[in-house]
């Protein structure tokens, strides 16, 4: 089984990704978990560097720097370099571990890319998505004080981020497991529960009640926004897709 997370920056990604890989199924190394622990995610990231520096190559190759934060991506591509080094880095996990996946938000944007080449190498049957969303004003507002951009292009990112991978999703006959970070804080124990249920996977709850930090959210309240339509609109899209 390949699990891969999908979300956008600041919506809960890292909590998830920790729970799996702390329940046995990979989601890196020591070695490939980067950035390690800071403040804003004091637990760690459980962002897999190998992963993350592909995704970072991929949009490089059509022109668009992550760290920009600019709202208007342009579509991803890849070239030959780029399959070749994307194909390693699946066998090699496939190879040394049964069940594993990866977080990155940067997947949002480069999700197509990927599944394209494990259709190719015949692995997609293996594939299930665990798509985790926030508010987009949480996220805005988180992304302010991180990164020191507008509430307006936090939300405008997040719309683009999020607005990618779920049309992804829809399109594509590929198990996904929609959960909401602000639902996980509130009942932890219940939404996991439910999740491995998909993932049709044993876990461990007492797992869920170390690692979950209720707490840790600090982006919930704040100063507000008037939401674009569009935006609301997504955002009660997702509200009926979540599983629970």
């Amino acid at each position: 089984m390949i699990v891969i997370v999908l979300g956008m920056h600041r919506s809960g990604t890292s909590t998830v990704a920790g729970v799996l890989h702390l329940n046995k199924i990979t989601m890196g190394t020591y070695q490939s978990f980067w950035p390690r622990p800071l403040p804003q995610n004091p637990k760690g990231f459980y962002e897999n560097f190998d992963f993350r520096k592909i995704n970072d190559l991929i949009m490089k190759n059509v022109g668009y720097d992550i760290k920009s934060y600019k709202p208007d991506i342009p579509i991803p591509k890849i070239n030959k370099k780029i399959k070749n080094n994307m194909v390693k880095v699946i066998n090699n996990y496939d190879s040394d571990f049964k069940f594993w996946g990866w977080k990155d938000p940067r997947t949002c944007l480069t999700i197509s890319n990927w599944v394209d080449i494990f259709e190719e190498m015949g692995l997609r049957e293996k594939i299930k998505i665990i798509f985790v969303t926030r508010k987009s004003v949480s996220v805005a507002r988180s992304l302010r004080k991180r990164n020191k951009i507008s509430l307006s292009q936090g939300l405008n990112l997040w719309k683009t981020y999020t607005g990618n991978a779920l049309k992804f999703c829809e399109k594509k006959d590929i198990p996904v497991f929609y959960m909401s970070f602000e639902h996980i804080l509130d009942l932890p124990d219940k939404h996991f529960g439910t999740m491995f249920k998909f993932l049709n996977y044993p876990f461990d709850p007492s797992i869920v009640n170390d690692f979950v930090d209720k707490n840790i959210s600090t982006s919930g309240f704040g100063e507000e926004i008037d939401l674009p339509v569009e935006i609301i609109d997504l955002e009660q899209k997702i509200e009926q897709l979540l599983s629970i």
